[in-house]
This record gives C-alpha cells, structure tokens and sequence, in this order.
C-alpha cells in the first residue's frame, strides 16, 4: 500500500513538474527565442508557435493532468478502502485547498485548450488573410493577453500545489520517523 502511495505521489509531481515547467519555458522563453530570431517572418513564427502550443496545450497538458487526476483517484481509493489506516495529510487551513487549486487549474487548462487556443487560430487564420486590419490584431493581442494571464494563474497556482505537497510530505516524513 505504501509503495502505491509512493506511486501515485511520484507520477502527481511528475506531471506537476511537466505542466508547471512547460508553461514556464513555452511562455517566457519559447515564445520570446521565437519572437526575437524570426521577427521579420511574422507568418513563420507564427506557425511554429500554434504548432508548439498546439502540442502543449493538448497533447501534454491534457496527459499530466489525467495522471495527476489518477493519483488523486488513487490515494482517495486508498484513504477510503484500505485497511491499513492511511490518512492523507492536512496540511492547511481548508481541508480541501489543494483539490479546488488542481480542479482550478484543470478547468483553466481546458479552457485554454478547447475554447481559447482555436478561437486564437481563428483569429490568426483571419489576421494572415487580411494583415491591414488593425481590429484583428487586437482582438488576437486581448486572447494573447488573456491566455498569458490565465498561464499565470495556473503557474502561481501549481507552484503553490509544488509547495502544499513539499509540506505533506514533510508532516508524513516526521510521523513516520515518530512511529517508528
């Protein structure tokens, strides 16, 4: 049961870390290597930017999220079921923080994923076919804008999981070493 513990622990930081870091380099360095080194094929940069953002924000997002869904299935399956007395560790004021910042963060991703990135290339399809219309650029930069605001919610909020999580297994670390 332990090991199982264990398990689903390690896959939750794992794809904690995939989605917390992807956001990081995508946003802030992907996206501005992009931007500097191909500023004068707009058309080009663009394309490999939908492309790249296309792959994380379905492909990989999507996979982290089912598997930390999973781990959290499974230590609750655990908790609920096992004779072995397993508690999961309270280590806030709400009983529940980190549950709501992890579905915060899984409808913010879908969000992004499913309604924001296409009305983006829509957006950008539009803006390719008719590049002297300035109200199509706009409209691009505000979704440009609400999708790097809505990265950063979900990169505040996954680093505030990274830290809740650190304080879990810190508590179990030290009541473990009393019970034993």
């Amino acid at each position: 049961m332990k090991r199982l513990i264990f398990i689903s622990n390690w896959l939750y930081l794992f794809s904690l870390s995939l989605w917390v870091a992807g956001m990081f380099l995508l946003g802030i360095l992907v996206e501005i290597m992009v931007r500097v080194n191909l500023k004068d094929q707009k058309l080009v940069a663009s394309t490999i930017m939908n492309k790249i953002m296309d792959v994380f924000n379905v492909n990989i997002i999507y996979t982290c999220v089912t598997i930390m869904v999973l781990a959290e299935v499974i230590k609750f399956l655990i908790g609920k079921y096992s004779t072995v007395g397993y508690e999961p560790q309270v280590v806030t004021k709400r009983r529940y923080t980190r549950e709501v910042f992890l579905a915060v963060m899984v409808v913010l991703a879908i969000y992004i994923g499913s309604i924001l990135r296409p009305e983006m290339h829509a957006m950008d399809q539009q803006k390719k076919a008719n590049p002297a219309d300035q109200k199509l650029q706009i409209q691009f930069d505000r979704y440009h804008s609400q999708l790097t605001w809505l990265y950063t919610i979900n990169m505040i909020l996954g680093l505030s999981l990274f830290y809740i999580h650190g304080k879990e297994m810190t508590r179990f670390s030290v009541q473990s070493q009393k019970n034993d």
